[in-house]
């Protein structure tokens, strides 16, 4: 009888020795499995990637007019400048970038091959609702830069540019898709047409910039020397102002201040009687822009606009400046010690 007790207390502790085995083998399954998948989706994910493009396109058409064309290379990535539904040189370099980057004919013009490659999406336009705090997000700009020194935020000048600029298009673009819209009377809960455009992020991770200055291009490359993202920018109206060879990012700012030197803004400093350096504050109307991407050359670097619209087609006292919406794209793209290549 003293036995008994003991054989079972074994018999249990034997039982509890054999469940715990196949839990532990359980998990080691799953743990082998998962690595497994995770190791096929990540061999095959090319593969994969194109059954998801693939599956996009079937939803897509043939793009109708240059608007369109216009809004299908923005969202691909290659900026034709502010969309504005008439073909251009900016347009034109857009498309050669695409046929570039996808490896077609490089004619430059919307040729048979690229309209079977470039198609484009259901919406085109959409509505856009007008909130509150897009009313409170404009404001006049004072005439003297002394005054504009003096406000707490550089804001959109009038609603018909913020929408503008916020769907990436020239301001009379936007007045032809709303024909008969007062701009002055809007309030909040008016709606607007516009292009069905999101910011475009740059995939994969960049590596370097390509500044081509006769062009007035700027240029996005992978490490493999992928073309990943095109725009065009503004450069120096005095040739010596021009920086060329390779210059490197130093400090990257997301909307910065600018400040009023006297020291070089002279003639403007002499014509308002502006002795002393000031701030003024961020802001899409600010000098800059919305971005600041300084280089290793002082006082120089790559920034947003105030009228993006003329991007390309005027120039710069010596930094290089693009619309605001292709730099904060150009921001998220860019790393601190990236290079850059100024090229003629």
């Amino acid at each position: 009888m003293p036995t008994k007790p003991k054989t079972k207390r074994a018999s249990t502790s034997s039982r509890r020795k054999t469940q715990q085995v196949p839990w532990t083998k359980h998990w080691l399954i799953r743990i082998t499995v998962a690595l497994i998948a995770a190791a096929v989706v990540f061999h095959y994910w090319p593969q994969l990637r194109s059954l998801t493009d693939l599956s996009k396109r079937s939803s897509a058409r043939a793009i109708n007019g240059t608007a369109e064309l216009q809004i299908a290379l923005a969202r691909a990535g290659f900026s034709p400048g502010s969309i504005d539904g008439t073909s251009g040189s900016q347009t034109r370099a857009a498309l050669l970038a695409y046929q570039i980057s996808h490896d077609l004919p490089r004619s430059g013009v919307f040729d048979s091959d690229t309209a079977q490659s470039l198609l484009i999406q259901e919406p085109v336009f959409t509505a856009r609702s007008l909130r509150a705090a897009d009313i409170a997000a404009v404001g006049l700009k004072p005439e003297s830069w002394r005054a504009r020194g003096e406000l707490d935020r550089m804001r959109y000048n009038t609603l018909l540019e913020m929408v503008a600029e916020q769907a990436q298009c020239d301001p009379d673009y936007i007045t032809e898709l709303n024909p008969g819209t007062n701009w002055h009377q809007l309030t909040a809960g008016d709606s607007v047409r516009i292009p069905n455009l999101s910011p475009f992020r740059v995939q994969p991770t960049a590596a370097y910039i390509q500044i081509a200055l006769a062009k007035r291009t700027l240029r996005v490359f992978s490490a493999d020397h992928r073309l990943l993202f095109h725009c065009p920018v503004s450069i120096a109206r005095r040739v010596e102002k021009r920086p060329s060879g390779e210059l490197r990012v130093k400090v990257r700012v997301d909307q910065p201040n600018y400040t009023f030197n006297p020291a070089i803004l002279t003639n403007t400093a002499q014509r308002e009687g502006i002795t002393q350096r000031f701030i003024i504050q961020p802001g899409p109307n600010n000098p800059v822009g919305t971005v600041w991407i300084g280089l290793n050359l002082p006082s120089y670097g790559i920034h947003g606009t105030p009228e993006p619209e003329k991007v390309g087609r005027t120039e710069s006292s010596g930094c290089f400046r693009l619309a605001n919406w292709n730099a904060q794209t150009l921001l998220d793209a860019v790393h601190v010690n990236m290079p850059i290549y100024v090229e003629p």
